[in-house]
């Protein structure tokens, strides 16, 4: 009998709440303003260096023989582009987090800029497999980030 947990979730859904307008409007100046805060990115990527080319095997080399001055240059030479691999690689999936944490921010502001102005939102829930309950909406939710649930206030408060 499953009442008892549909009960559960039907109170957790019934808990009205409402946008916290002073936050949103720090948040949206913040982002606004390119102020870096909290979960609040830099609009701006990092400057991505060109990709280093990866050098060739040179046949002038005998890379059986690691004592020979060519063989060192060789092995430098790969250090180094390993190096500029690392860093490029580095600097590029920084700016491929930044863009997901951007699209996540607007995300949340969009969704509070929308609910806003309703005298009350409620969140629907679901329960995981292992009996934990958690709202439905992904973005915006009171169990979301510190930034998620700063824009959030209980209406009854």
């Amino acid at each position: 009998d499953l009442s008892t947990v549909f009960d559960g979730l039907n109170v957790l859904g019934s808990v009205p709440w409402v946008i916290n307008k002073d936050m949103l409007q720090v948040a949206q100046k913040c982002w606004d303003d390119g102020i870096v805060l909290g979960e609040i990115p830099s609009r701006t990527d990092f400057d991505v260096p060109p990709k280093p080319i990866k050098p060739e095997m040179r046949e002038d080399v005998n890379y059986k023989d690691k004592e020979s001055p060519g063989y060192k240059e060789a092995i430098k030479e790969y250090k180094l582009y390993r190096e500029a691999s690392v860093k490029y690689n580095r600097i590029s999936q920084k700016n491929m987090d930044l863009r997901s944490l951007r699209c996540s921010l607007l995300l949340k502001l969009n969704q509070a800029e929308k609910f806003k102005n309703f005298e009350s939102i409620y969140f629907p829930y679901n329960i995981d497999f292992r009996g934990r309950a958690y709202p439905v909406p992904p973005h915006l939710s009171n169990i979301g980030s510190d930034l998620s649930r700063g824009l959030l206030k209980f209406k009854e408060s």
